[in-house]
């Protein structure tokens, strides 16, 4: 009989201390999926962090056929996709996994087929995935769909096309990359997205011996090769985790050092944060981090990069809430991004009904310990927030989404002086 792990937080405690940031997820996802594309050689990743999400991934290269090495606290994976035999993807693991998606484009790259039963994920609103196979098919593949939501995607031949995006999608742009990369000719994908995890990924893919142009911008351009070899690549930081890690510091009123900040690609979220009152500064390696005083109340808008991150909405929010004053919160990319507002409303926050994707937060609220459940990672952190700042004992319940999302937090938490403990 198995029993559900609980995180027991003693809230009230000012952070102090150092924490580093783990290497980025949605960086280390594309890179997992585009080691299938080496049809010689290995790939080896550093800085992999060990989240279920990349756990999973590499579960998923097994079941191909790869043989995967990967050591959590060293953070390395060590791929070697010569191997592979299977262009089926594990119904079992896909359907606990959004980011599988990203294994059909290597996996009809390489092979010319692919097939994906189930695509899971958080559940923050619709996030359709035609554009991948209305690329796919651009490319000279046939598509068929499958009963469960899934598809069958096979090509005799992959020729360089004209592809877009309906609004700039980070996996639809390294799907049509990885696709395209071993296709005839050249390609286009117009409206691309241009985060930073995508330049990271396109780096490997330039070792892999990709010509890639024009990532990091709306317009990126592949030039087909015969093939790729693997390469050895060292992963980004999190903007998200160490996002996460700054409002901690900021909502405890505590000083905290996080070492792995790159704040070129956070300078929207910065200058939020200190708007509200949170002071920065540099100090070698070190992003120091602190809030002297009151929070004051903020105006943000999600949207995509390089403006402000939807996946840091649900934790800024948690932010306002101690805020003095009213703060106006609206989301434009995820029609269901506001599960963290219940979870919120748990320990005494006080915010309006969300319409039109805009929430107003009335601050400032006494938050009180409570027990909630992470419905998906990003509210899962704005429940660790929550759960920081609040007045008693708060207990997280369903941290498999917060361990998707977030690798020896409890562990980075507690250096930084946290009262908690998984049981």
């Amino acid at each position: 009989m198995s029993t559900e792990a609980l995180l027991h937080i003693q809230g009230g405690v000012c952070l102090q201390g150092q924490a580093r940031v783990q290497g980025a997820k949605n960086a280390a996802l594309p890179m997992i999926a585009a080691s299938v594309l080496a049809a010689e050689g290995q790939t080896i990743l550093h800085r992999v962090p060990p989240v279920k999400d990349v756990l999973v991934a590499l579960e998923v290269l097994r079941r191909l056929g790869a043989k995967v090495e990967y050591e959590p606290r060293v953070g390395t994976a060590v791929i070697d996709a010569t191997t592979i035999n299977n262009p089926r993807l594990p119904a079992d693991l896909t359907g606990r996994l959004r980011a599988s998606i990203l294994f059909v484009g290597p996996l009809l790259g390489r092979f010319r087929q692919a097939q994906i039963e189930e695509v899971g994920g958080c559940t923050i609103g619709p996030r359709p995935v035609d554009f991948h196979y209305r690329g796919f098919a651009r490319l000279g593949a046939a598509v068929e769909g499958l009963r469960g939501g899934g598809f069958d995607v096979s090509a005799p031949d992959l020729r360089g096309a004209f592809m877009y995006c309906d609004v700039p999608s980070h996996t639809g742009v390294e799907n049509l990359v990885m696709a395209a990369s071993l296709a005839r000719g050249e390609s286009l994908i117009e409206n691309a997205a241009s985060d930073p995890e995508i330049e990271d990924f396109a780096l490997l893919m330039a070792k892999m011996g990709a010509r890639v142009e024009g990532v990091g911008t709306r317009t990126v351009r592949i030039t087909g090769v015969e093939k790729l070899h693997g390469a050895e690549h060292t992963v980004m930081y999190d903007r998200l985790d160490a996002g996460l890690l700054m409002m901690a510091g900021a909502i405890t009123g505590g000083e905290v050092a996080i070492e792995g900040v790159q704040r070129d690609h956070l300078r929207i979220f910065e200058a939020k944060l200190q708007q509200m009152g949170v002071e920065m500064a540099e100090d070698g390696p070190w992003l120091r981090v602190s809030r002297p005083g009151p929070l004051s109340p903020i105006n943000v808008v999600t949207n995509f990069h390089p403006g402000f991150p939807t996946d840091l909405q649900p934790c800024i929010t948690a932010l306002a809430c101690v805020a003095q004053g009213d703060s106006y919160i609206r989301e434009t990319i995820f029609e269901d991004r506001f599960g963290h507002i219940k979870v919120l409303r748990s320990f005494g926050a006080k915010l309006s009904p969300e319409k039109d994707r805009l929430v107003i937060v009335q601050g400032p609220a006494k938050l009180k310990g409570c027990k909630v459940k992470a419905l998906d990672i990003r509210a899962g952190g704005a429940a660790v927030l929550a759960a920081l700042a609040a007045e008693g004992t708060s207990t997280i319940t369903n941290l498999y989404q917060l361990d998707r999302g977030h690798a020896f937090l409890e562990e980075r938490l507690v250096g930084l002086g946290a009262r908690l403990e998984r049981v």
